[in-house]
Parts: structure tokens; sequence; C-alpha cells
């Protein structure tokens, strides 16, 4: 398999898995507060490493 048709697939993946979040008020509410808490912790890395 070629790497055009693996990132073909794996948009494809993608694509199914972003409808079925967009149509699950639950999963979205997580997959929101994880990339929240990811984006807060790395403003916080990049203030740690400012700092030394």
């Amino acid at each position: 398999m070629t790497d055009d048709s693996n990132n073909q697939d794996n948009q494809k993946i993608l694509a199914k898995l972003a409808a079925k979040v967009m149509c699950d008020r639950q999963m979205l509410w997580k997959l929101t507060d994880k990339i929240y808490r990811m984006m807060i912790e790395d403003l916080q890395q990049q203030k740690e490493r400012i700092k030394n």
C-alpha cells in the first residue's frame, strides 16, 4: 500500500469518526474537553520553557 493510499484510507476513517462525534453531544463534549485540557497543558509547558 502506498503512502497516498494510506492517507486516503485515514481520511475516510477520520471523516466517519468526525461525523459520528458531531452527531453525539456527549462524545463532542468529551472531545472538546480533552482538547481544552491539552491546550492548557501545552501553555503551561511553554511557560516553563520560557522561564528556563
